[in-house]
């Protein structure tokens, strides 16, 4: 059964006589589950003394109403007196500052940041609190799952960068030695000439020499991985049965950092890695209050879902916009109207989601986020959400099967992410913002042209298999090892797509020379430096020519392979054969605001050229602006199923299909029972109230 819920309880808010009516109202609107915020400070406010007596009752009413329930362990909300009994555990930051901790700005209880999870005293503590929130409630019959590490939260208020503690840098140097073996072959790798372990300090601020800062970055990264991993086991073990997941307020890949914000790029771990050790991962998104737009959000679903996919793992929307935001005293921002609610719903499950819970179901009371977010808030939509939820949650329990079998269609094409460029942006600017850009950009360009494609991590390789074609957008750092499977990928056929300067820089942060990076060395694809743009760029793909602008600069080609594009000092976009693939090599980058208006079309062009099929695809309207109907499709127990998005103004759609994906003919909308006939490869879909159908073979 696909999991329909809302977050609920967040000490001690909503109080005690709001309880048995709202989970009842709950039920009465679709939903089937209820999700509670255990808080470390709150259950231990006392040490050594848990009191579970309001979860208790919470998870009695749920069960008595035929509600699930989710639990989230909030063991980074933590109790007054970490400091006093572990003395020596608050965090430091990175100018050796003690980090004083305060209540949270929207939590009513506890500290943040807290203590150091690096301390051994408070990593004990914190374990002993999730295994007696696991130990409670494991065994009770309504609990769906559990959400361990909510948002991916560990140094919110810590007023600096953190952490700089004894205890920190000691697990520093530990995963230092791990990773290279050696002072010796740290050396040799950094160009450095260390000779006490205790000489390698962390990377203090941006804009100082790349290779410590970047490390320091990554190390963070890994930390996170693990310290998911440490929660994630301590739950499994005891009730290992139900899903265990964690979520990010934002797939891994938005996480760009800002040092104005205290925030190195990607310290709050990698989507990826969670669905090497996890049942599931997930993402937060607020729609309205971030100006999401409908492609933007279609991109998050793929990116989290291109992490879970890779292994099998399941997809969670873990907090969904309930209501209309609000962050203290401020001009109200958008309702929260049924039909965009609705579309972020289902877009989640045609993405390959399992779980969507809603933030959340009463306005908040406490704090900045007071008169804000829920379902059934204050903002005049809350009749017409709750009707839609009441509408899906039918057609959730009536198609239950078909729904739970789904699984998206296999992508042919790949985007790479790449967290080295990551950290080496993160070091130069303080920010990953333009690497986090480039990605969305091409990911969102894929979406309104409605090409199925999976996210690349570089450390998750395996997942090229099946791939065609894989773009590589602002992609800086490339090591050896990396190098060395894309070219294994072009070579076996695949098409690989670069940006200028891809694999300058080693994860050391070194730069390497033209001739020196893996496209120079194996192809003979050498760049002959920078340049000023010149102007636009006219370039053939496929049957088509495209003029686009250049960022930043340009790299002219030294002369090799067949040009696509031509400058005044030499070709700016080259393809070379290797093997039975090619490189698309490009001397600019794409994936800038300037070019949002071609790039789908240059990226649908290149695509079509290395033998990419969709096969189903929009044949009218055509995407105009913002505006595009998108398509999801798959399979679910042999049977083929569409979900199509019609913005509004559009009433009607033709698709149109490629190999034996419409050999049934007849397809069947689970929301309205009409029924639509595919006749010569095409078929006509009508929209209805909401601007979604979905559509089952036979």
């Amino acid at each position: 059964m696909i999991t329909l819920g809302t977050q609920y309880y967040r000490a001690p808010f909503p109080n005690e006589k709001h309880w048995e009516d709202d989970i009842r109202l709950m039920k009465d609107a679709g939903l089937n589950t209820v999700q509670l915020w255990v808080l470390w400070g709150w259950v231990e406010a006392t040490p050594d003394t848990f009191r579970f007596d309001d979860y208790d009752r919470l998870v009695s009413i749920a069960e008595k109403n035929g509600m699930g329930v989710v639990l989230s362990t909030i063991a980074e909300i933590h109790p007054y007196w970490i400091h006093d009994v572990i003395p020596g555990s608050e965090m430091i930051t990175s100018m050796g500052n003690k980090v004083v901790s305060s209540n949270r700005g929207e939590c009513h209880f506890g500290l943040t940041p807290g203590g150091c999870f690096d301390h051994p005293g408070v990593m004990k503590r914190m374990s002993a609190f999730i295994s007696a929130v696991a130990e409670r409630y494991s065994k009770a019959p309504n609990i769906r799952g559990w959400d361990a590490w909510n948002e991916l939260r560990w140094n919110v208020q810590a007023d600096g960068l953190v952490c700089y503690c004894e205890h920190t840098l000691r697990a520093y140097r530990a995963w230092l030695m791990k990773r290279y073996g050696s002072l010796d072959e740290l050396n040799r790798v950094w160009q450095r000439r260390y000779h006490r372990l205790e000489e390698i300090l962390p990377g203090k601020v941006s804009g100082r020499p790349y290779t410590e800062m970047m490390t320091f970055e990554h190390f963070f990264t890994e930390r996170a991985n693990e310290h998911a991993k440490t929660r994630y086991d301590i739950i499994k073990k005891i009730d290992p049965k139900r899903p265990v997941t964690v979520h990010g307020g934002a797939p891994s890949t938005h996480y760009a950092g800002d040092i104005n914000a205290h925030v190195m790029t990607l310290d709050r771990g990698n989507d990826w890695s969670f669905a090497d050790h996890t049942d599931g991962v997930g993402f937060s998104s607020f729609p309205k209050w971030g100006n999401i737009d409908n492609a933007a959000f279609a991109a998050r679903v793929r990116y989290v879902a291109s992490a879970a996919e890779q292994k099998k793992k399941s997809v969670w929307l873990s907090e969904l916009q309930g209501g209309r935001s609000n962050i203290g005293f401020i001009e109200p921002t958008p309702s929260v109207d049924a039909r965009s609610q609705q579309r972020w719903v289902w877009n989640g499950i045609a993405g390959g989601a399992n779980t969507v819970l809603f933030w959340c179901w009463r306005d908040e009371v406490f704090g900045c986020e007071s008169n804000g977010f829920g379902i059934i808030g204050t903002d005049g939509k809350r009749e017409e959400r709750v009707a839609a939820l009441q509408r899906t949650g039918k057609i959730l329990t009536a198609h239950e099967k078909l729904l739970d079998g789904y699984r998206p269609a296999t992508p042919e094409v790949g985007v790479f992410f790449s967290p080295q460029t990551y950290y080496l942006n993160w070091a130069q600017e303080g920010k990953a913002g333009k690497s986090r850009d480039a990605l969305d950009r091409y990911s969102t360009a894929l979406v309104r042209e409605n090409i199925p494609y999976s996210i690349i991590e570089e450390e998750h390789l395996d997942a090229l298999s099946g791939i065609t074609i894989l773009f590589m957008p602002r992609t800086f750092t490339v090591d050896d090892t990396v190098a060395e499977k894309l070219l294994a990928f072009v070579k076996n056929g695949g098409t690989l797509v670069t940006e200028s300067e891809c694999g300058a820089f080693d994860h050391a942060g070194v730069y390497r020379y033209p001739e020196e990076r893996f496209l120079a060395r194996s192809l003979g694809i050498r760049e002959i430096g920078r340049r000023k743009p010149e102007g636009p760029i006219s370039m053939r793909a496929g049957n088509s020519s495209f003029t686009f602008e250049p960022e930043l600069w340009i790299t002219p080609f030294a002369d090799v392979g067949t040009v696509l594009a031509k400058g005044s000092e030499g070709a700016l976009a080259v393809s070379v054969a290797h093997g039975t693939g090619q490189v698309i090599a490009l001397g600019t980058f794409l994936g800038s605001e300037k070019n949002i208006g071609m790039l789908g079309g240059l990226i649908n062009a290149m695509t079509i050229a290395a033998g990419v099929a969709p096969a189903v695809s929009v044949k009218s309207p055509l995407p105009k602006g913002t505006e595009y109907v998108q398509v999801h499709y798959g399979m679910s127990g042999g049977k083929r199923i569409m979900f199509i998005f019609f913005p509004e103004g559009i009433s009607k759609a033709t698709l149109s299909f490629t190999g034996d994906f419409a050999k049934a003919g007849t397809f069947t909308d689970l929301m309205g029972g009409a029924s639509y006939k595919a006749s010569a490869n095409k078929i006509d879909i009508a929209t209805n109230d909401i601007g979604i159908v979905v559509v089952a073979e036979g």
